[in-house]
């Protein structure tokens, strides 16, 4: 047994990293502020022109002739009809007055989250992804560049996102 004191930095897993290497994904998909709000302009011009044929609110009814459920607007006037219980409910509570009020609260998602190219880089570190989220990636005051948040990826993804091979996330070592 040796009398050598162990000191910590001396000790290491075996294959471990002789220096720390530090690694940060940011996902850098361009312009998704503008894709969302595109896509949200696209869902309100097909509800309100469905809204202009057969009207706002819809609901449900029984329809005891065929045994089966019906889709009608609030004058009456049939959307969807010979349907199980559960398509029906899905279809009248997607009628236009409550997809333009979704709409309408994804704005002011979008809003609520803004984007500036006026960062710092994340933790001091070497890089950044040259831009960030105003709300969340908020570091006393100035955004730090991490790119997309949380946020306005998840609402990405409920407009149709799919970016399975992470195409987009940027990987930085340092």
């Amino acid at each position: 047994m040796s009398n050598r004191k162990l000191r910590l930095n001396q000790v290491r897993r075996q294959d471990a990293p002789a220096e720390v290497i530090t690694v940060t994904e940011w996902d850098v998909t361009p312009g998704l502020h503008e894709w969302i709000t595109r896509e949200i302009q696209l869902r309100e011009q097909t509800v309100r022109s469905a809204d202009k044929e057969i009207g706002r609110s819809w609901q449900t009814r029984w329809d005891a002739r065929t045994d089966s459920f019906e889709v009608v607007t609030e004058s009456g006037l049939v959307v969807a009809g010979g349907l199980s219980p559960g398509v029906a409910g899905h279809i009248a509570g997607n009628a236009p007055a409550a997809t333009l009020r979704r709409c309408a609260a994804d704005r002011k998602i979008l809003a609520a989250h803004p984007y500036t190219t006026q960062v710092i880089n994340p933790s001091y570190g070497t890089r950044s992804a040259g831009f960030g989220c105003e709300t969340c990636h908020d570091w006393d005051g100035v955004p730090e560049g991490r790119g997309n948040c949380p946020t306005i990826l998840a609402l990405a993804e409920a407009y149709g996102l799919d970016d399975e091979d992470n195409a987009d996330v940027e990987v930085i070592r340092g």
